[in-house]
């Protein structure tokens, strides 16, 4: 029996206390308050010719004074409409200061005083969109092939060319040929593939058609030496001037698949005694013939002493 005395005791005191709280809340919900937050904007523009090649601020910080039942709710549940900035030509907009944000706040917060903007500057960058058409090549010092590896056939683009869309600003960087990459490592076999234009991310930015196939051929290339003996040019017929080591090596690069047994009269190098150098008597060792499928030749030494007999 004295348990539920007590029992009914504390009921009647919490019931007494929660009802306290409830009417000191709404009693307090019922004065006016200052208080400072961040309130949300929103910029509306025609997004069918126009984009944002930017991120746009999303909100200000405001000092504002407003009924207690009005703060709260923004407070805690952010029940109000984001403040609408309706800009007249947003294209030609970069920022708007204070004196120009401050009057759209009063106007479309009108259950608050405002009675101070923090935001000091809302940058914009709002640009017309538009359209380019552009040739595609591809640069092919900049593909990564395998060592001993060379292109050894055209590369073939197709389609080649395309239209890029975007913002006017990023369309008007564009140079007249678009360079796309070939994303490879170490190639050492032909390539097919239908490869993207790697054009940068958001702001409406892509192209029609978003892939073209880029297709060529590789193939591993062999360093090959052989040793010639040159022939001389312009030395007097008694043999009164030589060349002390008539021999020379040429090293080249050929094909792995057009490989085969080259003989020392498939190449010509000759020294000519009018390109001697007088300081050193030195002239140099010059190609003037070779297989038409050997590729950087090098004659090793490159420049052949001119001796006088005594």
């Amino acid at each position: 029996m004295a348990d539920l005395k007590n029992f009914k005791r504390w009921k009647v005191i919490t019931l007494s206390f929660l009802g306290a709280v409830i009417f000191w809340f709404f009693s307090a919900l019922g004065k006016e308050y200052s208080y400072r937050f961040r309130y949300p904007i929103e910029f509306v523009f025609d997004q069918d010719s126009l984009i944002a090649v930017k991120p746009l601020p999303k909100y200000v910080e405001i000092d504002v004074t407003g009924g207690g039942w009005d703060l709260f709710r923004e407070t805690f549940w952010r029940g109000g409409d984001p403040v609408i900035f309706d800009l007249d030509d947003p294209a030609a907009i970069r920022y708007l200061t204070r004196p120009a944000i401050l009057p759209i706040l009063t106007d479309q917060l009108s259950q608050f005083r405002v009675n101070f903007l923090f935001t000091d500057t809302l940058y914009i960058a709002i640009d017309k969109r538009g359209f380019r058409w552009v040739d595609l090549k591809i640069d092919s010092i900049k593909i990564d092939l395998d060592k001993d590896y060379r292109i050894v056939s055209n590369i073939e683009i197709a389609p080649d060319t395309a239209v890029i869309y975007g913002p006017e600003s990023y369309l008007d960087s564009l140079p007249g040929a678009y360079t796309v990459k070939i994303d490879v490592e170490e190639l050492d076999r032909g390539f097919d593939r239908y490869v993207g234009l790697g054009l940068p991310e958001g702001f409406g930015i892509f192209s029609d058609p978003p892939t073209t196939n880029v297709k060529f051929e590789v193939e591993r290339f062999e360093t090959l030496e052989i040793t010639i003996e040159i022939e001389l040019l312009g030395f007097p017929l008694d043999s009164s001037v030589y060349v002390a080591n008539p021999e020379v090596k040429v090293q080249f690069l050929i094909r792995e698949s057009l490989k085969e047994e080259y003989r020392a009269e498939d190449f010509e190098v000759v020294v000519d005694f009018s390109m001697m150098s007088k300081s050193d008597s030195l002239a140099p060792a010059i190609i003037i013939f070779h297989p038409e499928n050997a590729l950087e030749l090098e004659v090793i030494p490159d420049s052949l002493k001119i001796r006088y007999a005594e």
